[in-house]
């Protein structure tokens, strides 16, 4: 028949579904309604087609789907009643109506499910149609049945499930002995499974706890390396500046601490240096305040020596600049051999113009600090003072008045010059400048002591010398003048007589007094035989006057103490002698004098009340013997308490 034909019987277009099915899949199925013979109406039908190239055919097959149904539920039945498990096993089926269709026993094929009754009576066929029809159309079933082998009654379970496409219901049996030693069988099994899974997870655990100890132990011993590395390490920081290899450690993050330990030692080191150079500043200050016997020259030198210790330098050089700032004069030059020695300085330049004066001209020039850290290429008079060869250098000028007055530079460094080396050089440079200042001012104010001194010892030696030549002399004439009319009343008028005695004992008093203040104000008796014989009449004075005892004792050679010294110490112990026995009300005085080829010592001893710390407001008498020691260059000295006793100490060189 033509596609038209089937489509007039099949009210759809059947072969031109079946091309476009070939078309796209080449292959597939296809559902359409025909008539069945013998049969009235269509009926719902299958077919397969395929496409045969080598003849252009599509080729295809066909079934009705009740006939398809009816021959997979044959099969079905026969697979079934093929289907055996266990030892009782059962597996059965039955319409939705009961009918059975389906079991181990043949005789029960085609009887209704209902009448299956139980040795109790119970009709469990029933239970099953019941279960399966309402519900969840599906569940477990349980009967006793006498078990053909043994006549004995057992409990059976029964499984059944609805199959609604066919109006079937399947179902299984089982005896639940069997299923108690399948299960006691499976239970067995499983425990000896899980049994040995244990087992096997227990070695398996042991071992990777094992393994994990074991991994554990080793990072531990390792953790412990790198921690007493870093303790060792910190313990040694303090005294030493060894720093951590960071090859030698294990993790990652004792790395990172080992970079930041290794920059803490650095940053020690840098603050050692800098504290190292505040102290070697320091120290140098304190010196130069001590180097109160020692040249200018020498002061230079030192100072150069530590400005060049202290910026780690090769070479230096020290130049005073004059105040009109046009020449300068190299006052102080040093080279550092490779075990920082100092070499002879040599024979230094003298005045030299700023315009020819190299690394100093330029910093006086500039008025400020020079750094050059790359100075390979300048030579001659660029480096001036330098002889040998300059990688880099510095050189730093100092003010006073607005003016540049001392000029200090250093060079070759290791490493490069910066900010804080000219901190450091203009501090000491401050220092020894200051240092200088002060020495020239105390150097004057000296030498206007001194002539002060000098004037006022002349003054008094001419006022000494007034009183001595003129007073007393007039004051003598007198009193010989009185003794001669005294004589010529005692036998005219003795009354008379008697009076002028009392104005000759006057004159006397008065020209005795004259006498011991122009002695007191030139001591020519210290001139004409010397200062012990001088001493020794202040002794009879003092004794006569206060009524004191007086111990005097001379060690050495009075030659050896020339005029002026011997002249001020007869008026330091004038002094102290008289200080002490008019405020000190003592009962024995001391003199003690040595003289030898290194200098001289004076101690005068006492004791009477004594004082706590200097003389009361520091008086004239001490001032006055404070600049009579330093005109002769000795020191003064006093020791006393509130207890009693005091001890007033010279000591000096006062060789001329």
């Amino acid at each position: 028949k033509s596609a038209v034909d089937f489509q007039e019987i099949t009210g759809q277009d059947v072969v031109g579904d079946i091309v476009s099915i070939i078309r796209d899949k080449e292959a597939g199925l296809y559902r359409y309604n025909l008539i069945k013979p013998g049969f009235t109406g269509s009926f719902p039908k299958i077919a397969f087609v395929k496409y045969f190239a080598p003849l252009d055919w599509f080729i295809g097959a066909g079934i009705y789907h009740e006939d398809l149904e009816e021959s997979l539920q044959r099969e079905v039945l026969t697979r079934i009643r093929n289907i055996q498990f266990g030892k009782d096993g059962d597996v059965f089926c039955f319409r939705s109506d009961g009918t059975i269709l389906s079991n181990r026993d043949e005789r029960l094929i085609g009887r209704s499910v209902k009448d299956l009754v139980d040795n109790n009576g119970v009709k469990f066929g029933e239970a099953f149609l019941e279960t399966a029809t309402t519900g969840d159309q599906a569940g477990f079933v349980h009967y006793s049945v006498q078990r053909s082998s043994t006549g004995e009654t057992h409990q059976k379970l029964g499984f059944v499930q609805a199959y609604h496409d066919w109006g079937w219901v399947l179902g299984t049996t089982l005896f639940m002995d069997a299923m108690e030693q399948t299960i006691a069988a499976e239970t067995e099994t499983y425990q000896r499974i899980n049994f040995r899974n244990v087992f096997a997870f227990i070695v398996l655990f042991a071992i990777a706890v094992a393994f994990l100890l074991l991994s554990t132990f080793l990072y531990s011993l390792k953790i412990k390396q790198g921690i007493n590395m870093f303790t060792n390490f910190f313990r040694e920081a303090a005294d030493s500046n060894v720093k951590i290899e960071n090859e030698s450690l294990v993790f990652r993050e004792f790395e990172d601490l080992g970079r930041l330990a290794n920059r803490m030692v650095e940053d020690r080191i840098k603050n050692e240096i800098l504290l190292h150079r505040d102290e070697l500043r320091l120290d140098t200050l304190l010196r130069l305040g001590m180097m109160e016997k020692y040249s200018l020259q020498e002061k230079y030198d030192f100072i150069l020596r530590r400005i060049v210790q202290i910026t780690r330098s090769k070479e230096g050089y020290l130049v005073l600049v004059d105040g009109s700032q046009s020449h300068l004069t190299i006052c102080s030059s040093i080279i550092f051999d490779e075990r920082n020695k100092s070499l002879p300085e040599g024979e230094l330049e003298g005045l030299r113009p700023i315009a020819r004066g190299g690394l100093p001209g330029q910093a006086v020039v500039r008025k400020r600090a020079i750094i050059v850290n790359d100075c390979t290429a300048a030579t001659g008079d660029d480096i001036f003072p330098y002889r040998n060869a300059v990688q880099r250098h510095l050189d730093v000028p100092i003010y006073n008045d607005g003016k540049v007055v001392v000029v200090a530079g250093v060079c070759n460094n290791h490493e490069k010059y910066d900010n804080s080396d000219i901190r450091q050089t203009t501090m000491v440079l401050e220092g020894m400048w200051l240092h200088v200042l002060k020495k020239n001012a105390e150097d004057e104010l000296a030498r206007l002591e001194r002539q002060i001194i000098a004037v006022s010892e002349e003054e008094r030696s001419n006022i000494g010398r007034d009183l001595h030549d003129d007073l007393g002399s007039h004051l003598t004439g007198v009193e010989l003048l009185s003794k001669a009319l005294q004589q010529k009343l005692r036998d005219e008028l003795p009354e008379r007589a008697e009076q002028l005695g009392t104005i000759r004992n006057l004159i006397r008093d008065a020209i005795e007094k004259t006498r011991r203040l122009s002695q007191g104000l030139y001591p020519v008796h210290v001139i004409e035989y010397g200062l012990e014989a001088a001493i020794e009449e202040l002794v009879v004075e003092v004794e006569k006057a206060f009524k004191v005892n007086f111990d005097l004792y001379w060690e050495g050679g009075e030659k050896l103490l020339g005029t002026n010294t011997a002249t001020n110490l007869h008026y330091i112990i004038r002094e102290a002698v008289f200080n002490a026995a008019r405020h000190g009300k003592p009962k024995n005085i001391g003199v003690y004098v040595q003289v030898d080829d290194s200098g001289f010592s004076v101690k005068i001893v006492d004791d009477g009340i004594g004082f706590d710390g200097t003389p009361a407001a520091k008086g004239m008498g001490f001032h006055t013997m404070q600049y009579r020691a330093k005109a002769i260059g000795a020191t003064l000295s006093f020791k006393s308490a509130k207890e009693g006793g005091t001890i007033i100490s010279v000591r000096g060189e006062g060789i001329e």
